[in-house]
């Protein structure tokens, strides 16, 4: 199976609720912005996309700034799309798999090695993990809990979908619903749990600088 070549990453978004009037991914964690963390990590990658909108401007040169030679989509319609409309104006100019992340997301360093291997021996890969955020999305699994079975809403369910994930372009549809909706059509797809959660809230933000000083700082 061929690597990875292509990054996707979604920071097109207001983040109203987060209100800090600024784009999530230059909210800062740990000393650094969420989207230096993002780049660090994604030095691999043969392509990085970056999806913009909001306050774009400011994304875009403290990006370019870090990675050069990414390449900058925008989404002049942020406002009235959504983060599954944001990646598809980078698939439909590919033709093989991509890694899709949401710019508002933190990780472990560690674990999100791990999954990139584990996509070495899976066409598509779906992060999940067991931190829980203010509005997160849970996840049915298996019982051997290596297949993700659905998505819901319901809180009783351990683990939470993380915005992350190893995809086909083809899954990608321009259509008004969230990124787990148009995965849903393509269940079961493997799972791999990893340590990371997105930040919607103010509370979410606060478990994130908790977690970094807590649980991932020194691996970073």
């Amino acid at each position: 199976m061929s690597p990875v070549k292509h990054a996707v990453i979604c920071a097109a978004g207001i983040g109203s609720r987060l209100g800090l009037n600024k784009p999530k991914c230059l909210v800062e964690v740990a000393g650094r912005t969420l989207l230096d963390w993002h780049l660090e990590r994604l030095q691999w990658a043969e392509t990085v996309w970056l999806v913009v909108g909001y306050q774009e401007d400011d994304v875009i040169a403290h990006a370019i700034s870090l990675r050069p030679d990414l390449i900058v989509v925008r989404n002049p319609d942020y406002a009235r799309t959504n983060t599954l409309q944001s990646i598809y104006r980078v698939s439909r100019h590919l033709d093989e798999r991509m890694l899709v992340l949401d710019a508002d997301t933190v990780m472990d360093a560690r674990s999100f090695e791990s999954f990139l291997q584990a996509s070495q021996t899976h066409e598509q890969l779906i992060g999940v993990s067991p931190y829980i955020t203010s509005d997160g999305v849970r996840v049915q699994l298996d019982a051997s809990g290596s297949q993700v079975l659905g998505f819901t809403r319901e809180p009783h369910y351990a683990m939470e979908w993380t915005g992350i994930a190893v995809i086909k372009p083809q899954l990608v549809i321009n259509q008004p619903i969230f990124v787990y909706q148009a995965l849903e059509a393509c269940l079961p797809l493997p799972a791999f749990e990893l340590k990371a959660f997105d930040i919607d809230t103010t509370a979410d933000l606060d478990m994130a600088r908790k977690v970094f000083a807590t649980q991932w700082g020194e691996h970073e």
